[in-house]
């Protein structure tokens, strides 16, 4: 059986989805980045519905590239807003999938008005090295398992 990105998500050790309002300036998202030790960000409008997805691709292109503020620029300004999806039945493999294809680190997890997650490529390999059958996954397993 396949698995699906829902356990991914399920699986990722922290469950807590990080966004920054609309409103948001760069610096108060790198921020928000930073203390959490990730690389994406969603931003969500006054009705908590997602706006758009800020990333460290973003912030290099649009901001430092640029010469933009970050302490001035409003993120709504410099996100990427046609945020890339997935629903929860989805494969790893067929997310992976759209994430190369379309060069894209970070995919939202929704299922209708239900936002379940945010993944990245990192979760998605990190899913397959530690529960695939395949051979690529079990010679990582055996290597750790020698070196351990």
């Amino acid at each position: 059986m396949q698995t699906t990105v829902e356990s991914v998500v399920r699986n990722k050790a922290s469950d807590e989805l990080i966004a920054v309002p609309a409103g948001a300036t760069v610096a108060e998202a790198v921020a928000a980045m930073v203390k959490h030790r990730i690389g994406a960000v969603l931003i969500r409008n006054e009705d908590g519905l997602v706006d758009g997805i800020f990333t460290e691709r973003d912030l290099l292109t649009r901001v430092v590239h640029a010469g933009r503020d970050p302490k001035t620029t409003p993120i709504s300004l410099v996100m990427t807003r046609d945020v890339r999806f997935v629903s929860p039945g989805t494969t790893v493999e067929a997310a992976l999938s759209l994430m190369t294809v379309n060069r894209h680190r970070h995919l939202l997890v929704i299922d209708g008005p239900r936002v379940y997650g945010l993944i990245s490529i990192g979760d998605l390999v990190r899913e397959m090295i530690e529960h695939g059958e395949g051979r690529f996954e079990a010679a990582v397993r055996e290597a750790e398992r020698k070196q351990g």
